[in-house]
């Protein structure tokens, strides 16, 4: 593996997975530690580092240097490749991890690529989230390709993937929603106080007006009810 086809692989996989050139980096500096440690012995001492800038390789095994172009060599190419891409792999894992474990409570908007069993499949871009039947409104189904909003409800590591689950029955919901219908919310002219919620049936809300010229029950309203009729319809209820 020479210098510059290191740099591309970095380059690519920075580009391709959204990882940082650095946890890609360290990534291959581990797998390829890895893999010379079954070919020394696990109990031999192996110090490895790629330069970042120039993709070159600097290695010692017992404190003795290893010629870079044996480093590859000696481990064979098939199973440095193995190992580089198992390391790749959990990275791509725990930057999706990072990212989704940041956004619980938050509201997602994605496609439903799966309805079976009562389970829907949801698609979020990059990854995929499941929105489970007990996390569903009482008496809702989807199709494929329909398009659903719900609250990232827990993310949590499962081997060598990330599970993303999601929920439409929690109140963060109810209060994502009205934060999107109402802009007096998020200028904080409005606040939500309480939330209380039977999925499918009723939600109630309680809301204050920091300004004494703004009707907090009206400007939830909306004109003719616009506003509450898309928070109702989107909830069931």
């Amino acid at each position: 593996m020479k210098p510059e086809e290191i740099l591309r692989i970095v380059d690519a996989i920075h580009r391709d997975k959204n990882i940082d050139k650095e946890i890609v980096f360290q990534a291959i500096e581990s797998a390829l530690v890895t893999a010379l440690l079954r070919h020394y012995g696990e109990e031999a001492e192996v110090v490895l580092r790629i330069d970042r800038q120039s993709g070159a390789i600097a290695g010692t095994h017992d404190g003795t240097n290893i010629d870079p172009e044996e480093i590859t060599g000696r481990i064979g190419a098939q199973t440095a490749k193995q190992v580089i891409i198992q390391k790749i792999r959990e990275a791509e894992r725990d930057s999706i991890h990072d990212e989704y474990e940041e956004q619980v409570g938050q509201m997602v908007s994605g496609l439903v690529t799966r309805f079976d069993g009562g389970v829907a499949t949801v698609s979020l871009g990059a990854t995929e989230a499941i929105l489970p039947r007990s996390e569903q409104i009482p008496g809702e189904s989807f199709h494929v390709n329909e398009r659903i909003r719900a609250t990232i409800f827990e993310v949590r590591k499962s081997g060598s993937r990330v599970k993303i689950i999601l929920s439409r029955i929690r109140p963060q919901l109810v209060q994502r929603l009205f934060e999107q219908e109402i802009p007096e919310i998020i200028d904080g002219v409005i606040e939500i106080r309480a939330i209380s919620r039977e999925p499918g049936y009723r939600s109630k809300v309680a809301v204050i007006s920091s300004d004494n010229r703004v009707d907090c029950v009206g400007a939830c309203v909306g004109v003719r009810g616009n506003r509450i009729k898309n928070i109702v319809e989107e909830l069931g209820g």
